[in-house]
Parts: C-alpha cells; structure tokens; sequence
C-alpha cells in the first residue's frame, strides 16, 4: 500500500522537467562554498501551480520560497497546493511582474522557467540580481536559447551545469547559472564543480576541442556553445545528438526547398546552422 506520505507528495504531479530544474538548485554548495550543506531562500519567478517551491521545500533544498507570478489567477493555484501541503509558513505567494517586487536580501537564488528567452533577459537585466543579493539560480528558457547564452556571458554569469530533457516531444534546456555583482568572476573566485572543474572552463575546453577536432575558427566554436550548448557537447549527451540529427534533417528539407536567388540571405543561415551541427557530430559523437 502506498504512504499517504507518498500520495501527498508533490512529486508524483510534477513532470520531468520540473522535477530536473530543482534538483540542480540542490547542487548549489557545489559552486558556491557558503552554501555547502546550507538551504537556500528562492524566488520562483512565474511559478505557474507552485510545484517547484513545494518541491524545495519538501526536500529541504530551500528554506523558504517566494512563489511569484504576474498572474492572479495561478497565483491563487499556487496559494491553494501550498495549503494543501502545509507549507504556508515556508513558502509565501506575491503577485510580481518578474522580479520587481522582490526586495534586497528576501531570496539568495532564483528559478526561472518555462519563459521566452527575450522575456527572461528583460526580468534578469530589470532586477539587477547581484544588488538583491542573488548568487545563483535555474534560468530554463523556452525559447532564443543562443541569445540567451550570449547574454549570460556577456553579463559576467556563468553556466555551472546544463541539462538537456526531452518531454513531450519537445526539448528543454535548464541551466544552473551563477551571478556575480561585479559581472565578473576573477579568477580567483571562479569557483568548481565535485571533479574540480572551473565553471568557465567548460567553454574554454569545449571552444578548444571544437577548434582542434572539428577544424573551426575560435569565433564559430563559441557561437556553437551558445547554440547548443558547451555542458552538452563536452558531455556528448546522448539527447543532444537526437536534437542535432532532427535539426540536421529539418534544415536540410528547407535548403531543398529554397531559391538560391531569392532567400540568398536564409540559406547562407541554415548552411552555417549545418556546418555547426556536423562538426558537434563529427566531434562529440
């Protein structure tokens, strides 16, 4: 017979990707030091039903939550599960465009997800998360992922770790990111995963192996970190290889289809996108 423990569990309602985005806010010891063994306090930005608060907070991750949504309505979804689960004294629901009402000191990490890139860049970059006191957090965007990677560097953060899920037929990306409040990280403080691997050092090994293996220039090695991602390519994680194959076959039925004339421009992009997916494979796999 199962626990009423267990049925109550907000486990069993969430989906993969949910479950996948909190437990990497759980390996934030492993990068910042301060917080080894230590809850952490979370704004879950757009918290949709509030599954991944409870979820922190039902595994000891987070302390305390701050379920947050620009909309009324799943706010008071969120409020209702919360309840349900008893957690009212941990987690708290605000009504918030992004992070706005969020003030200085209420939360030390974030999770964002389920967002369009561009919308998640506006949140991070209105907020200004250092001077909040945020050090870390889970940033999944839906969509503009090689733009949103290029922000994340170009703002001085760094992508600790990066997952790839497969649900329901589509593909998510969580990143787990870590802020810095001068938007940079000396190399001093760069700080290391469980195998001692620095941060950025994933890009620099993988922008290495991509220009030594796979024959391109420094420039095109990161911008195929910022496509797909250098955490999946140096892992060769087997999902990225099915994404890279679907892409391959998606482009290559439009290249077929175009005018060399007339989309001159459009074929020149998906031939670049080919040359990038055929020398991860030809590198990772």
């Amino acid at each position: 017979m199962i626990s009423g423990i267990y049925m109550n569990s907000v486990e069993i309602k969430m989906s993969e990707r949910l479950i996948t985005i909190a437990d990497m806010l759980s390996r934030a010891g492993k990068y910042l030091p301060e917080y080894e063994g230590k809850q952490l306090r979370t704004a879950d930005v757009g918290c949709d039903h509030g599954y991944i608060s409870i979820y922190l907070a039902e595994k000891d991750i987070s302390s305390s939550c701050i379920a947050m949504d620009v909309r009324k309505g799943p706010l008071s979804g969120a409020l209702a599960n919360i309840r349900e689960h008893g957690l009212e004294e941990r987690i708290a629901t605000r009504l918030s465009d992004g992070l706005k009402e969020l003030k200085k000191g209420e939360a030390d990490s974030v999770v964002i997800a389920g967002m369009g890139g561009d919308l998640m860049k506006r949140i991070i970059t209105d907020a200004d998360v250092a001077e909040l006191g945020i050090k870390i957090g889970v940033l999944q965007p839906q969509s503009e992922l090689c733009e949103f990677r290029a922000f994340l560097r170009e703002s001085g953060f760094y992508i600790a770790e990066e997952k790839i899920v497969y649900e329901d037929g589509k593909y998510y990306f969580p990143m787990l990111v870590i802020f810095s409040g001068d938007r940079s990280i000396s190399d001093d403080h760069k700080k290391t995963n469980s195998e001692g691997a620095c941060c950025s050092s994933f890009l620099d090994k993988t922008v290495e192996r991509l220009c030594d293996n796979g024959g391109v220039t420094k420039e095109d090695a990161l911008n195929i970190c910022n496509a797909y991602g250098e955490h999946n390519i140096l892992s060769s994680d087997p999902l990225l290889k099915k994404y890279l194959l679907h892409g391959k076959k998606v482009s290559e039925s439009i290249v077929k289809n175009l005018d060399g004339d007339t989309h001159a421009g459009r074929l020149a992009e998906l031939n670049r996108e080919l040359f990038y997916i055929d020398t991860i494979l030809k590198v990772a796999f």
